[in-house]
């Protein structure tokens, strides 16, 4: 059988001092030479020479951005986003993870039936597009979970 060991904690439980010495040692962070990396040039130079002049590089972020549907309509009309853009019958498809546009607003008007998959719209842009003969596809969840329970 393996013996147990009680842990240091709970063996000076009663102990005034819990091992320190005086009841003044271990005070703050001073007993420590300080918090963090604080003495990393002076008194801690040995463990943190290591890690000087290191940055870490942060991930790139795709920032979306908010489009008017004026905007929409001139991107759409430009021909280097010919190839990002499909056509379902006479509507456009417009896809906001392809063009890399988070939310369409509503300032401006619009004159094409636009089928907007993947983004967010706003109220007013919404309207407009319904308006002018489009669509917004908002997702939804998949049924597939619907029916399943706990087994």
């Amino acid at each position: 059988m393996v013996e147990r060991k009680r842990k240091k904690r709970n063996r000076l439980r009663g102990q005034r001092s819990h091992g320190a010495g005086n009841t003044k040692n271990r005070r703050g962070a001073g007993w420590r030479g300080g918090r963090g990396r604080a003495g990393s040039h002076k008194h801690k130079f040995a463990k943190l020479h290591a890690t000087f002049g290191i940055k870490k590089k942060l991930k790139k972020q795709e920032t979306l951005r908010a489009i008017n549907l004026e905007t929409l309509e001139k991107e759409i009309a430009k021909p280097s986003n010919a190839e990002k853009i499909e056509k379902k019958g006479d509507a456009i498809i417009v896809d906001g993870k392809i063009l890399k546009i988070g939310k369409i607003l509503g300032r401006g008007s619009i004159s094409q039936k636009i089928i907007a998959k993947n983004l967010a719209v706003s109220k007013s842009a919404e309207k407009k597009i319904v308006e002018a003969g489009g669509e917004v596809q908002k997702e939804t969840i998949e049924e597939e979970t619907k029916g399943e329970g706990k087994k």
